[in-house]
């Protein structure tokens, strides 16, 4: 199944976030979006709202900011 390109553009940004950060997926879901599922929802299709997507735009940049500072 075909996702939208911000989707994608997302996961990408996630995995490398996770790969840098060494976090597992599970993880990431509950700290970003309280849903340990959340990677694994949206890789098999589940459509994230825009406002979780900010979310886990936050999340992501307010983790490296914490882990600089």
């Amino acid at each position: 199944m075909k996702q939208h390109p911000a989707i994608e553009k997302l996961l990408r940004e996630i995995e490398a976030f996770r790969r840098k950060t060494d976090m597992n997926a599970t993880t990431f879901g509950r700290l970003s979006v309280n849903d340990g599922n959340f990677i694994r929802a949206i890789s098999s299709g589940r459509t994230p709202s825009l406002q979780t997507m900010d979310r886990v735009q936050t999340f992501m940049k307010e983790y490296r900011r914490k882990a600089v500072a």
